[in-house]
C-alpha cells in the first residue's frame, strides 16, 4: 500500500501536472519536463519526488531518467492549493 503522501499544489506542481495530462504516454525526462514548462530541474525532480511518494508517479527508465505520471493525484479529491 501506497504511503500516504500530501501533495502540495504549488504552481509550479499544477503546471507540470497539466503538461503531464497534454502529453500521449504521460512520459518525459526531467530535463524535457523543466524545459517546456520553464522550471528548474530541481523543482520538477522534488515535484516527481513527492508523486512518486504518493505512487502518482514512476522512473520508467532509469538509465535515461525518463519518467511516467501514472496517475493525477488532483482526480482523487483530496487537492490542497497552495501557491508558489
Amino acid at each position: 500500500m501506497p504511503e500516504v503522501v500530501t501533495i502540495d499544489y504549488t504552481d509550479s506542481m499544477t503546471e507540470m501536472l497539466d503538461w503531464f495530462a497534454e502529453q500521449p504516454c504521460s512520459c518525459a525526462t526531467i530535463g524535457h519536463i523543466s524545459d517546456d514548462i520553464d522550471r528548474s530541474r530541481e523543482t520538477v525532480r522534488n515535484n516527481l519526488k513527492t508523486l512518486m511518494a504518493g505512487d502518482y508517479a514512476e522512473r520508467r527508465y532509469e538509465p535515461t531518467g525518463e519518467y511516467r505520471l501514472i496517475s493525477d493525484p488532483r482526480e482523487d479529491g483530496d487537492a490542497e492549493s497552495n501557491a508558489s
